[in-house]
């Protein structure tokens, strides 16, 4: 029977970080988009709605690199897990991708 393989540990930490970093640049994406939309003039509402866009980014970076800075100190002398779930940070997320989502739909529809 071959042994078991030791336990990789900077690999859930380095999971969630680049999770996390998808999600921001998914932000990034969707404000840019904003700004290619080939109709209309480029009004202050698109502008702002690329603006919010970064700075979502911004906020979903630092809370991945914070979770991932929990998840390294969070191994302990076992070598096993002790942290507490992300649902704060996932509720947030999640609540303003629906804002920013609606409001982009709005812009859309709405602004020419």
């Amino acid at each position: 029977m071959a042994p078991p393989e030791p336990a990789k540990p900077g690999l859930p930490a380095e999971r969630t970080l680049l999770s996390w970093e998808r999600s921001a640049f998914g932000f990034l994406v969707g404000g840019a988009l904003i700004l290619l939309r080939q109709h209309g003039p480029l009004g202050p509402e698109r502008g702002w709605l690329a603006i919010t866009a970064a700075l979502l980014a911004l906020l979903v970076l630092v809370l991945g690199y914070r979770r991932s800075h929990q998840i390294r100190a969070g191994t302990g002398a076992d070598d096993r897990m002790v942290l507490a779930e992300p649902q704060t940070e996932v509720v947030l997320i999640g609540a303003a991708t629906v804002v920013f989502a609606l409001a982009v739909s709005g812009v859309l529809l709405f602004a020419w």
